[in-house]
């Protein structure tokens, strides 16, 4: 059985589903009883998709991991 990777960037606990997908949670809102996770990433090709929690239906492109993380460190 595969253990997933779990690591922090840009202040956000990213944790690997598999091999191209990531959920990511801010930790600091968690402190204070907010749901911790802000949303999704997804390796598509050499794009990386990102889907935020709170805007169903958008969906926001990227050439890499770093660049999709900072759309949801907002």
């Amino acid at each position: 059985m595969k253990t997933h990777a779990r690591f922090v960037r840009q202040g956000l606990e990213v944790s690997e589903i598999s091999d191209h997908e990531w959920r990511v949670s801010d930790t600091r809102v968690a402190a204070i009883g907010a749901p911790p996770v802000v949303g999704f990433i997804l390796q598509l090709d050499a794009m990386y998709e990102v889907t935020q929690i709170g805007r169903p239906g958008r969906r926001t492109y990227f050439r890499s991991f770093d660049a999709a993380l900072a759309e949801l460190h907002g």
